[in-house]
Order: C-alpha cells, then structure tokens, then sequence
C-alpha cells in the first residue's frame, strides 16, 4: 500500500514539476532557434560581406603616374590610364549581384535545416512525453501487481513462477518508464540549447489527428527545395561568369597625358589614346570554355540533386500512406480493443478466473498496442515533416 501511495504521489510530483515549466510551442522554438542560430549570423555576414564587393565591380587599375625626360633636355610628368572593354564592368556587376542571390539563398537552406532539426527535435520531445506518460501509467498497474503477487506468495496462495514472472514483467516495465524520463530530458536539453532558453520548457501535446494534408505531384514538387534553388542560382553564377569572360576577349581603352616634344608643344598634342590588344587568344578561349564547363556541371549537379531528392520524396510519400494507414486502424479498431482487453482482463483476475501470468500477459498486449499508437503517430507525423522539407514548405 505504502508502495502504491509512494508511486501515486511521484506521478503527481512529476505532473506538477510539467506544469510549473513553461510550455512552448513549435512555431515559437522555430523562431527562437533561428535567432539563436550562429549560423544564421555568419550567413547575414556573408551577404553583407557580397553586398560590399558590389562596389569593386568596377576595378579599374590605377593610372599610371611617371617622369620622363623624352628629350634629353627636361623632365616631364606623364600620367596613363588603362580600362577594359566597357561592357567588362556591367557584367561583373551583374555577376555580383548572382553572388548576393547566392548567399541569400545560401542563408535559406542554413534556416531550412535548423527549421528540420528544431521541428524534429519537437516532434521527438511531444513523443517522449506522451511515452512517459503512458509508461508511468503501465509501470504503476505492473508494480501494484508485483506487491499483491509477493502478499499472496507470502500467504501461499501462488508458486514461486508466478510471482517471479510478475517481478520480472515489473522490472521490464520500469526499467522501460526509467529510460523514457532519461531521453525526454535530454531531447529537452538539446532544444534548450538550440533556442537559447535559459530553463528546460515542455512541448504542447502530441495531437492524434489526421491532417488536411496535400502535396504538389511530383514534376512540380521540388521546385521550392532550397537546396535544388541554390543549384539553380549556381547555374545563374556560371551564365553571367560566361558572358564575362567573353567581354574580357574584346580590346580595352588606354589614355592619358605625356609631352614626348619640347616645352613649347601644344597642350592638344600631349594627349595619348589607345586600345589594348587582346593578343593571347589562348587564355581568353581557356576562360571561356571552363566557364562553359563550370555551367554545364552546375546543370549536371543539379540534375543529380533532382534525382536524389525525388527518391527520397518518392519514399517520404509512401511512408506516409503507410503510416496513415496505421493510424487509421488504431484510431478506429486497435484502441477500442486495447482498451476493451485491459478492462476485460482485469474483471477475470478479479473474479477469479485467471492467475497472474495470464492477467498480466494480456494487458501486456493491451499496452503493446497503446506503445504501437504513440509511434504510429509519431511516424505519421514524422512522414508529413519530411514532405515539408523535401518540398521546400516548412
């Protein structure tokens, strides 16, 4: 009696130490993990740092500055300034600016990721909850069983197997109820250090329903993948790289100031004009073809990536009709028998009609079936999140 009043008044202390701590939902830890993310920072930085070389866009060499004596009789001062082909500059503008959209992208597959993981790590702390719950639960019927079997035992009303089966059946099932509390504070402890909290908080709980949920087919499905958006953004990278290095073949302008005459030479007739002849073809060609390559293995990975994620997509959706499937059947049949077992077992132990092994071997199903219920939600929930990811919809 002390035993069950002892686990009775633990359940309490443990739903009152939840209840005293605060409760977040996901939509909140989300956002707390982004702001609390390093690298959400270092990816505002690399855009900020892209942002800044836009200027250098227009590197035009310095001029220049020398003085000469052309004549032998005096020195003159004489200044040149070289540019390349105009278009040069536009261009490496724009290739810039592909590289900010790089980043920026960059930027939304870290926030993709850190929104799967936190998402994740949710999902497994609501499971964990609930299996504690529900272990608390079965460890509680197991141990008021194991003591009334060690009374009877001690009053000769069972053999030594039955108490022995009860202690054991008892001992699996705490030891079971011990590790749930063990994971579900270190599933908290790892979403307190991702969102930044100062103290452990609890998730909402596991909701049991079926959602309303739709997916794109798949020739469209992966056009939102963030990841499959910065393969295309290294394809944009690589076109603007291509028109670049095509400017760079074209001649450049030369100009500047220098008195190759007496002192008394015009002012008109001391500036120099020229182009810069692109005489090296062969480095110019070699730059444009290993652009040409770097586009055509940025579509090539690109296409690879495509083909992987729809794989997984492919997978992620089949798990999901299992896993609501499952669902369905124990929300609609499994539970209702589970429940009727629990019920029907206890009224024959206590009328006498069965001993405690088969007592305990039926609820045993009967709980087995509530375990299977918790996971199939979770795996339902679980395959629904992985659509979302690969879809680009978190």
């Amino acid at each position: 009696m002390l035993k069950r009043s002892t686990l009775i008044l633990t359940g309490l202390f443990l739903s009152l130490a939840s209840f005293c701590q605060k409760q977040i939902s996901e939509v909140d830890a989300v956002k707390m993990a982004l702001m609390n993310s390093n690298n959400i920072i270092a990816s505002d930085l690399v855009i900020k740092q892209q942002k800044q070389l836009l200027k250098s866009s227009f590197n035009i060499p310095n001029p220049e500055i020398f003085l000469e004596s052309p004549t032998g009789n005096f020195y003159t001062g004489s200044i040149t300034q070289s540019i390349e082909f105009p278009g040069v500059y536009s261009k490496q503008y724009q290739l810039q600016k592909q590289r900010i959209g790089l980043a920026e992208n960059e930027k939304l597959v870290t926030e993709t990721e850190i929104k799967y993981q936190v998402k994740q790590l949710y999902l497994s702390l609501q499971y964990a909850d609930t299996l504690q719950r529900q272990l608390y639960i079965q460890d509680t019927v197991y141990s008021e069983i194991a003591t009334s079997a060690s009374r009877q035992f001690d009053a000769g009303q069972i053999n030594y197997l039955q108490k022995l089966f009860t202690e054991t059946q008892y001992g699996d099932i705490h030891n079971e109820y011990v590790k749930s509390q063990i994971n579900f504070r270190n599933l908290q402890s790892q979403l307190q250090f991702l969102t930044g909290q100062p103290e452990p908080f609890v998730p909402f709980r596991l909701t049991n329903q079926l959602l309303d949920f739709t997916y794109e087919q798949d020739s469209v499905a992966l056009i939102n993948n963030q990841t499959i958006q910065l393969y295309r953004q290294l394809q944009n990278i690589s076109e603007k790289n291509i028109e670049l290095q095509k400017k760079k073949a074209l001649p450049g302008l030369a100009f500047g100031y220098f008195n190759q005459g007496e002192r008394s030479t015009p002012i008109g007739n001391r500036f120099r004009f020229g182009i810069t002849v692109p005489l090296w073809v062969g480095q110019f060609k070699g730059n444009i073809n290993a652009a040409k390559t770097e586009l055509e293995l940025n579509k090539q990975k690109t296409k690879g990536l495509n083909q992987q994620l729809s794989v997984q997509l492919i997978q992620a959706k089949n798990e999901l009709a299992i896993n609501e499937e499952s669902l369905k059947y124990y929300q609609s049949t499994g539970i209702k028998k589970a429940n009727e077992i629990i019920t029907t077992a206890k009224r024959f132990f206590a009328s006498g009609e069965n001993d405690f092994i088969s007592y305990l071997r039926n609820i045993s199903d009967a709980y087995s079936i509530q375990l299977k219920y918790l996971e199939a939600i979770r795996n339902y929930n679980q395959s629904i999140l992985s659509i979302k990811y690969l879809n680009g919809t978190l």
